[in-house]
């Protein structure tokens, strides 16, 4: 059995199949074939912290991802525990194309990849030719099994010049591998982000995103369509994710679910078949002890999360009643921690400040100038998510909910005991040198 990893950059839940209001053909057609999980979660708001997670299995202060590698520093405390290492000792073939955010670029040799796909000398990256080099992998005899992590750039905004192909580094396009000018965009008609206000700039900047959806969805189609005509589709498990939320004010680099909500849909062996889905919550850390079960491997003693096989067989079957979500270190520190339930969040920060990362892009500024940042949230905030879904309204503090808010507390200081995470103390692992 083969297995097929493909993640998006920034992508939340934004696309067709949780009725994102852009055309996502591919997308849709593969939920309608697989099982979608509506409600779930990265274990980070930000990029090397969430992918850290998904890929290690455990929580992002027990791999040692409290923020980026590369020119941040953050290194894996022990690299041996990533997938991939555990699928090299099962005998599969591993190989990388596009993006990883789990090692510096500058040295992917932790990550043990067997094959590094992209002929370019920056690995790691997403370039307009790494699903050529895709192909041409799927192309190849082989006697063993293989595991493919084919990681997408769209929607990220664009930070890298592709001169080649007329990209510069403008933060306003979300591709870094695909030519379009936003300022040709029809912005008229589109709604903004349910959360942001509705004026020209922000839906100016929503078609840009939307845009940046569409290529993601052409680039899964095409991954998805090679593996449909080389014979891949009924022996191989797909699955199809992103690390995080959006980059808008609110989303990305916030515990909000608009800044940890992901989409994630599996097809194939284990039951994950029939347009099935769940609607209770699952976490990216369910992931790797997923692919053990499927592939009949045994359960490794540092997994956190739980098999999502017994959900595609009963998508009602109990598996999570809450989901923990972290955020320490994105360049600067502003340590949050959270447990979310069906109904209710509970949000600990050590600054009673939030928030105090900005987003990148043209409307930054803009919101900004309305005092989106900095606000005085305190340090613990209470969502009811069925009355208050965009957690606009703080009850933290209200009689009428102080034994939920307990409870809540109580639960997220018993599991960063068990996890062994430092945030109680205040006393947080310095930066390191790149």
């Amino acid at each position: 059995m083969n297995i097929v990893l493909i993640h998006a950059h920034d992508c939340g839940r934004s696309i067709q199949p949780y009725g994102w209001p852009v055309a996502t053909p591919h997308l849709m057609a593969f939920a309608r074939e697989g099982v979608l999980f509506r409600k779930a979660f990265s274990a980070a708001p930000t990029c090397g912290p969430s992918r850290a997670a998904m890929l290690t299995g455990e929580y992002p202060h027990q791999c040692g991802m409290f923020g980026l590698p590369g020119r941040q520093g953050w290194k894996l405390d022990d690299p041996s525990r990533h997938l991939v290492h555990t699928l090299n000792r099962a005998g599969y073939i591993t190989a990388l194309a596009g993006v990883q955010h789990e090692v510096s670029h500058a040295d992917l040799s932790p990550l043990g990849y067997a094959r590094l796909l992209d002929t370019r000398e920056q690995k790691g990256e997403f370039y307009p030719e790494t699903l050529d080099r895709v192909e041409e992998f799927l192309n190849e005899p082989r006697d063993r099994p293989f595991f493919l992590s084919a990681g997408i750039d769209e929607p990220h905004r664009n930070n890298i010049a592709r001169p080649e192909i007329g990209v510069g580094n403008e933060s306003a396009r979300f591709s870094k591998t695909r030519y379009y000018d936003p300022e040709k965009l029809d912005w008229r008609y589109t709604g903004p982000p349910p959360w942001l206000p509705d004026i020209p700039e922000m839906r100016k900047d929503a078609e840009s995103f939307n845009e940046g959806v569409r290529i993601l969805d052409e680039n899964v189609g095409r991954v998805l369509a090679m593996l449909r005509q080389r014979g891949f589709e009924n022996d191989t498990l797909v699955i199809l994710t992103t690390d995080h939320g959006i980059e808008f004010t609110g989303g990305k680099k916030t515990l909000r679910d608009e800044g940890t909500g992901v989409f994630l849909m599996l097809r194939g062996p284990g039951g994950f078949r029939g347009g099935k889905v769940v609607e209770g919550l699952v976490s990216h850390l369910d992931i790797y002890p997923t692919i053990l079960e499927v592939i009949g491997h045994e359960r490794l003693p540092w997994l956190q999360g739980r098999s999502l096989v017994p959900l595609a067989a009963d998508p009602a079957a109990p598996h999570h009643d809450a989901v923990f979500t972290e955020q320490t270190y994105h360049g600067p520190l502003e340590a949050i921690r959270a447990v979310r339930t069906e109904r209710y969040k509970l949000v600990l920060r050590h600054d009673p400040v939030a928030h105090r990362m900005r987003h990148d892009g043209p409307t930054g500024p803009l919101m900004e100038s309305l005092s989106a940042y900095d606000r005085p949230l305190g340090r613990e905030e209470l969502y009811d998510l069925y009355l208050d879904p965009m957690e606009a309204c703080n009850r933290a503090g209200d009689p009428a909910l102080a034994q939920i808010q307990a409870a809540l507390r109580e639960r997220l200081e018993r599991w960063m005991l068990e996890t062994d995470d430092c945030f109680p103390s205040g006393k947080f692992p310095p930066v390191p040198s790149p």
